[in-house]
């Protein structure tokens, strides 16, 4: 089998061979390890995401975008 027919075979696109062969030299996008864990939510912003929740609303409108709006009551 020659070199050429084998890369056929692959599947892949010239373009995705040539952005995987940069990755072990330019690594993947993530900069942190993923796994980790995070760094906890203060109390401030437990409260500030409370407010949040209780003052807005998520409204779909007839084009099918989500708007947050204000709560009317």
């Amino acid at each position: 089998m020659t070199r050429g027919s084998a890369r056929r075979k692959d599947g892949r696109t010239f373009g995705m061979r040539i952005t995987e062969g940069f990755l072990p030299i330019f690594g993947p996008a993530q900069v942190g390890r993923q796994d980790a864990d995070g760094r906890g939510v203060s109390d401030a912003e437990r409260e500030r995401d409370r407010e949040l929740r209780t003052r807005f609303e998520r409204v779909t409108g007839p084009d099918g975008r989500s708007y947050v709006v204000e709560h009317t009551d």
